[in-house]
C-alpha cells in the first residue's frame, strides 16, 4: 500500500509563505491548483482551455515505459501529492494459504 495522498479541492495545506504558490501560510487544494493553472497558462503558449486540460480531464498522449511493453494510449494530468514524513504502519497480513488463521499457529506448536 502506498503512503501517498492525492489532495482534493477541500484539503488544506500549511507551509511557509515563501514556499507556497499562493503566497499564504495555508491553502486549499483548489487554491493551489488554480494558482498552478494560472502559472502554466501564463508561462506557456497554451490557450487557457488547453492549459486547464492538464489539471482536469488530462491531455491525450501515448506513453512508452522504460521497462518495455510498447506504446500505451491514455491521458496525462497534473495532481498534487502529499507524502507523509511518518507513514502509518501497515497491518501485518494474515496468510491466506491456511483454512484458518489458527492453522499456522497449530503447525508451529506441533499439536
Amino acid at each position: 500500500m502506498s503512503d501517498q495522498i492525492f489532495l482534493s479541492d477541500e484539503d488544506v495545506v500549511s507551509m511557509a509563505e515563501d514556499a507556497n504558490l499562493t503566497e499564504a501560510s495555508t491553502s486549499t487544494g483548489e487554491e493551489l491548483m488554480e494558482r498552478l493553472k494560472y502559472l502554466v497558462h501564463r508561462s506557456s503558449n497554451l490557450e487557457e482551455e488547453k492549459a486547464s486540460d492538464w489539471f482536469e480531464d488530462g491531455v491525450n498522449c501515448k506513453l512508452l515505459l522504460a521497462q518495455g511493453g510498447g506504446w500505451q494510449k491514455g491521458k496525462i494530468r497534473i495532481l498534487f501529492e502529499f507524502v507523509p514524513e511518518n507513514p502509518k504502519p501497515t497491518k501485518p497480513s494474515i496468510s491466506t494459504n491456511s483454512a484458518s488463521p489458527l492453522d499456522d499457529l497449530r503447525s508451529h506448536l506441533e499439536v
